[in-house]
């Protein structure tokens, strides 16, 4: 929304500079030019370095720069969903993902390269929170993991393939339809990552796992469902 209280404004230094009205003019990529005459144009970088001159149009401000504080009426949820397939070995307790399917709707997509980016990011994070993520402390709340090396951060070594997908439903609450990202698949990958863990042990009864869901945990679970023997 600055964005377009500048190219106004600059819309309005381009036609003094071309000394002609605001409506002969026409936006093309990177200038204004004239409507019938395209050889006649000022460029952003022209009218940029114009507007800190004197040369402006009477009672201008020099500058091309804009503020704008945008409250929108309503909340701009983005929305996902995602499914997960793993395979457990019950003598270990170690947890492979074998699959995981990420379907995010973040609105109007502006830069699909950053949302994916963000969207993997929101996978590995909850990956982490779901599989090692935690903060301990003994009896006297002493805090017991004091470094990376207690505390789970998954690299690309450890981090699953992402199978990922979108969906395109504009906000009505934002000037061109976005919502926020990231936040989604992290949101709703823990528990999916969770529920996949404890589906594996569903025909047995279990219902409830706690997380983290380390390879010692699951293979507690196995222990005391009998199932850790050969």
């Amino acid at each position: 929304m600055a964005a377009r209280k500048i190219r106004v404004k600059a819309q309005k230094i381009a036609a003094h500079l071309l000394e002609v009205g605001e409506g002969d003019l026409e936006w093309e990529i990177d200038r204004y030019k004239v409507k019938g005459n395209p050889a006649q144009s000022k460029t952003m970088k022209e009218i940029a370095m114009a507007a800190h001159t004197s040369n402006l149009p009477d009672g201008m401000e020099k500058g091309l720069d804009a503020t704008e504080y945008y409250d929108p009426p309503n909340m701009t949820f983005p929305f996902g969903a995602y499914v997960c397939v793993v395979d457990i070995d019950r003598f270990t307790g170690e947890t492979k993902v074998r699959r995981f399917y990420a379907l995010d709707d973040c609105g109007t997509r502006i830069n699909p390269m950053i949302i994916e980016g963000q969207i993997h990011g929101g996978l590995t994070e909850a990956f982490a929170v779901a599989f090692g993520q935690a903060i301990p402390f003994d009896e006297n709340g002493n805090h017991l993991g004091n470094s990376l090396m207690d505390y789970f951060l998954p690299t690309s070594m450890e981090t699953p393939h992402w199978e990922t997908d979108h969906t395109v439903t504009p906000s009505p609450h934002h000037p061109i339809g976005a919502k926020g990202v990231a936040e989604s698949p992290h949101v709703g990958g823990i528990p999916c990552f969770s529920n996949a863990v404890v589906d594996a042990f569903a025909h047995l009864g279990v219902t409830h796992m706690d997380m983290p869901h380390t390879a010692f945990r699951v293979w507690q679970q196995c222990k005391a469902l009998g199932i850790d023997k050969r």
